[in-house]
């Protein structure tokens, strides 16, 4: 059953008492987890092209009127992994209004870590391709959505960008949850803030730590003692997948000129005071009917600490599961 495109209007995000300053959303939004809990978990590997290996992880729907349940695609952010709190917050939101997960490992992220020769970077929307492929092959007849958080977010748009017309037919919706849609502009922003720039650094090169670890055949790198994002693409991400700098891969792994090729219900959310994902991108999309784009006043990176209507402070994660599962019906 298809996705019904159904315009959602106007959205207002109001955040907590004393919350409204972005970055206290940013550091409050990802530092609060919420509360655990224990997924019914199958992990399933995926096959890529060049030999590496990507791995889910598959939830089913706790109870579900509709045969088949819809399906939702899970792509984890920068640094993060499908344990992230909110890659697990949203499986558990969908899954309580009927929906499948896949929580997606990227390579070289959280389980993938063994699994793959390669590290993933921004611009991997093959990766998504191939696991969109091997779910609509498990699940013929299920309506497939993708939802990227943060960088994968951007890979979740490219993906969809770059399939245009010829997506396949049970992919019906893209969500993206602040999206870096212009890498170049970001990277400018984030080294401003040297806590955020250095918060994402250190997790990036722990994963390559371990990730060295698991594949001591290739090539170390050595990183220096004090090492900003640019520095590490500059040094890492850029050789390792073929651009000419960190530039290049920036320029080329960014969404932003392929989203007006989208032909399938597209929602994205972001927040004006980001601190390090740019407004003005979004700003200049041109209108398209697929695709709804929100921009609040407030929100931070990811934050949106604020009432949901239902009783929790996750305002963003209730928005774009509700919305998702409006397509479903």
């Amino acid at each position: 059953m298809p996705f019904d495109f159904v315009p959602v209007h106007a959205m207002s995000f109001i955040p907590l008492p004393l919350l409204g300053n972005p970055h206290v959303q940013t550091v409050l939004g990802n530092l609060l987890p919420g509360v655990p809990r224990t997924l019914r978990v199958v992990k399933r590997l995926v096959a890529l092209a060049d030999g590496d290996h990507i791995v889910l992880h598959e939830t089913p729907p706790l109870r579900s009127a509709r045969h088949p349940a819809p399906i939702a695609l899970l792509v984890h952010g920068l640094g993060g992994s499908h344990r992230s709190a909110y890659m697990a917050r949203v499986a558990n939101r969908l899954i309580d209004l009927g929906g499948r997960v896949f929580r997606m490992d990227l390579r070289g992220a959280g389980a993938g870590l063994r699994h793959a020769r390669r590290f993933y970077n921004a611009a991997c929307s093959a990766d998504v391709r191939a696991v969109v492929e091997y779910i609509a092959g498990a699940y013929p007849t299920a309506p497939i959505a993708v939802l990227g958080f943060s960088l994968g977010g951007n890979i979740a748009l490219k993906f969809a960008g770059e399939m245009g017309q010829a997506m396949p037919p049970s992919v019906c919706a893209i969500v993206a949850l602040a999206p870096p849609i212009d890498l170049i502009r970001c990277s400018q922003m984030i080294e401003q803030y040297p806590l955020y720039d250095s918060f994402y650094v250190s997790h990036l090169t722990s994963q390559v730590a371990q990730h060295q670890a698991s594949f001591p055949e290739l090539p170390r790198v050595e990183f220096p003692r004090q090492v900003s994002l640019r520095q590490f693409d500059e040094i890492y991400t850029a050789p390792r997948w073929g651009f000419a700098d960190a530039l290049d891969y920036y320029a080329k792994a960014s969404s932003a000129p392929l989203i007006p090729a989208i032909r399938v219900p597209t929602f994205i959310l972001t927040s004006r005071d980001d601190p390090f994902v740019a407004v003005e991108p979004f700003e200049r999309l041109p209108p398209m009917p697929t695709l709804e784009l929100h921009i609040t006043d407030h929100g931070g990176h990811m934050g949106f600490l604020g009432g949901d209507g239902a009783g929790g402070i996750r305002w963003a994660e209730t928005r774009i599961a509700d919305w998702l599962m409006n397509k479903a019906r």
